[in-house]
C-alpha cells in the first residue's frame, strides 16, 4: 500500500534474525548462540536518554483505567503487592541495589535463596519498565570500575543471553509454547494424575523445599531461580506429569510470567527442548535442599509448620523420631504431609521411561 513500515528494537540486545551459524541457520545450543554468535555480533545499541518532552496526542473520548474494569471485584493479588514496588524508577532502583550491593558473589551466591543475590529484574523487564540495554551497560561500567567483578558481571550478563536465547527459539521456533521442540517426546509416556498435580500446585509433595518453593510463587508472585530447576525437576522426572502443566501454572502465578522464558525454560527442564539438561539430570529434593539452604532459612519461612524442626531432618522429616516430630510439634499426614511419592522408585520409572525413547535419541 506505499506505506513505508519500520521496527525499532526495544526489547531484545539483539534481533533473532541477525545472530545466525555461519550456515545461515539458528542456533539450537546455548553457549555458541551467546559466545560465539552474539557476543561476536555488533555490541547492542546503547540507551538513548530521557527525552525532554514527549508530543501526544489527547484522546478525548479516552475512557480512565478504572472504568476500564481490568482488575477483578475480588484482590487476590493484594498480598503480592507487599512484595513489588511497580514502575520505571522503582526498577532502576532494583538495578542500582544489585549492583552495588548483589552483584559481588553473584556466580556463587545466586544458588542459594536465602542470600538475595538474584537481581529480581525478571518482571520489570517483562513489562518494560527497564531495558536490557540499560542493565546492559551499567553492569559494563560497573565491571570496569572494579576488575574484581568480571566473573560475576560475565555469569550476570549470561542470564540477559538466556532470555536472548528464548526469543531467540520463540521466534525460529514459535510452537515451542505448547509443543515438544524435540518432537522424539511425542512419544513421551507422561502420566495423568490430578492428585499429584495439585499436590505440587499447594506446595504439599512433603518434600521441604519442593513446598516452600512452590508456596512462595502462590504468596508472592515469584519464585527463586535454582528452586524453579528443582520443583520442575520433580514435576517432570519424579511425578512424570507433562512440562505443560507447569509452564501453565507458573504463566499464572508469576508476575514475570514471559511466553519466551517460561516455554524455553520448562522445555529445558524437561529435556524436551534445544540445549536442555540431560535426561538423566534429576534434582534429589533432599541433596538440593541441604546444599542450598544449609541453615533451613528459606525453608521454614514458607513452611512454618516445619520451623522448630532440627537441620537434620528439615528436608527429610519422615525419618525423624518421633520425640523430635512431636518436640517440633509435626504430625505427619496431618499438618505436613507425607512424601507423595517414592524418590528411588519415581526416579528408576523416569530414567526406565527416557529409555523407552533411545531409538529416537
Amino acid at each position: 500500500m506505499d506505506i513505508d513500515c519500520q521496527s525499532f528494537n526495544s526489547l531484545l540486545l539483539w534481533e533473532p534474525w541477525e545472530v545466525l551459524k555461519s550456515d545461515k541457520t539458528p542456533y539450537k545450543v546455548f553457549t555458541p548462540f551467546y559466545r560465539k554468535g552474539c557476543m561476536k555480533a555488533s555490541f547492542p545499541r546503547e540507551p538513548l536518554p530521557v527525552p525532554e518532552k514527549l508530543s501526544l496526542i489527547k484522546d478525548i473520548n479516552s475512557s480512565s483505567i478504572e472504568k476500564l474494569g481490568l482488575l477483578p471485584v475480588i484482590k487476590w493479588y493484594s498480598s503480592l503487592e507487599n512484595h513489588w514496588k511497580i514502575g520505571e524508577e522503582n526498577a532502576q532502583d532494583v538495578l542500582k541495589n544489585f549492583l552495588e550491593g548483589n552483584l559481588d558473589k553473584y556466580k556463587e551466591s545466586r544458588n542459594f535463596p536465602t542470600k538475595n543475590h538474584t537481581s529480581h529484574l525478571s518482571p520489570y523487564l517483562h513489562f518494560g519498565e527497564i531495558s536490557p540495554n540499560q542493565i546492559w551497560y551499567k553492569t559494563q561500567y560497573k565491571r570496569l570500575l572494579g576488575p574484581s567483578l568480571d566473573n560475576d558481571a560475565d555469569r550476570f550478563l549470561s542470564e540477559l543471553g538466556w532470555r536472548e536465547f528464548s526469543y531467540y527459539m520463540l521466534y525460529h521456533f514459535p510452537d515451542i509454547p505448547t509443543q515438544n521442540l524435540q518432537k522424539k517426546f511425542d512419544q513421551f509416556p507422561w502420566q495423568s494424575n490430578t492428585e499429584l498435580l495439585q499436590s505440587w500446585q499447594k506446595g504439599q509433595t512433603g518434600y521441604p523445599i519442593i513446598d516452600a518453593g512452590m508456596r512462595e510463587l502462590w504468596q508472592t508472585g515469584y519464585m527463586h531461580n535454582r528452586v524453579r530447576m528443582i520443583v520442575g525437576s520433580f514435576l517432570t522426572k519424579n511425578l512424570l506429569l507433562d512440562w505443560r502443566h507447569g509452564a501453565a501454572w507458573f504463566w499464572d502465578c508469576l508476575v514475570d510470567a514471559d511466553l519466551a522464558n517460561n516455554s524455553a525454560s520448562w522445555q529445558w527442564v524437561a529435556g524436551t527442548g534445544v540445549d536442555p539438561a540431560p535426561y538423566f539430570r534429576i534434582f534429589n529434593p533432599i541433596i538440593q535442599g541441604e546444599k542450598f539452604d544449609p541453615e533451613g532459612t528459606y525453608t521454614r519461612r514458607f513452611i512454618p509448620e516445619l520451623a522448630l524442626l532440627p537441620i537434620k531432618h528439615l528436608f527429610k522429616p519422615w525419618e525423624a523420631p518421633p520425640q523430635v516430630l512431636e518436640e517440633a510439634g509435626v504430625v505427619l499426614g496431618k499438618n505436613y504431609p507425607k512424601p507423595i511419592i517414592d524418590l528411588a522408585f519415581s526416579r528408576e520409572r523416569a530414567l526406565a521411561a527416557f529409555s523407552s525413547l533411545t531409538e529416537y535419541f
